[in-house]
């Protein structure tokens, strides 16, 4: 009877949220593959640190969305990345940390974009959306960070 007085929540929110999940979890991935080439141990670390909380940001956006009624997305939250040998294609495309860097660069942009997505729907609940705003926040604080420490490496 209760359920039947909870309003549900709009497909179009449901879709742009898991749309962020989506891209939370491509995120990850290609940071932690950028990582595991990386040499620089500080900026490996900054790069791996980033790779978790894009999970635990995943993490917290799957509860909300089931919550809302979403249902689980087909990819697992608790699926683990395997790390993968480096092929020599890969290698060649990345030869150099600057470009392994301009990859989680790439990554900001895009997660950036759908992160901006779903702030500017106007139907988001105000819970929802200061989350996605701290998330968001806590995302350009991190990126910063690794900005900042490879600058000041490449300045040594």
């Amino acid at each position: 009877m209760i359920a039947e007085l909870v309003s549900k929540t709009p497909k179009a929110i449901l879709e742009k949220l898991n749309q962020l999940l989506a891209t939370l979890h491509r995120v990850k991935k290609t940071l932690e593959q950028s990582a595991s080439t990386i040499h620089n141990q500080q900026i490996r670390y900054t790069v791996l640190g980033l790779a978790q909380e894009s999970k635990q940001y995943a993490n917290e956006l799957m509860s909300h969305i089931e919550i809302l009624g979403g249902e689980r997305e087909k990819f697992s939250v608790d699926q683990e990345f395997i790390f993968c040998e480096e092929s020599e294609e890969d290698a060649w495309k990345c030869s150099e940390e600057k470009d392994r860097l301009k990859i989680c660069t790439t990554s900001e942009k895009s997660l950036l974009q759908v992160y901006r997505e779903v702030l500017n729907e106007p139907f988001l609940y105000e819970n929802i959306r200061k989350m996605i705003r701290y998330q968001l926040n806590g995302i350009l604080h991190s990126f910063a960070q690794l900005k900042l420490l490879n600058a000041s490496l490449r300045k040594e």
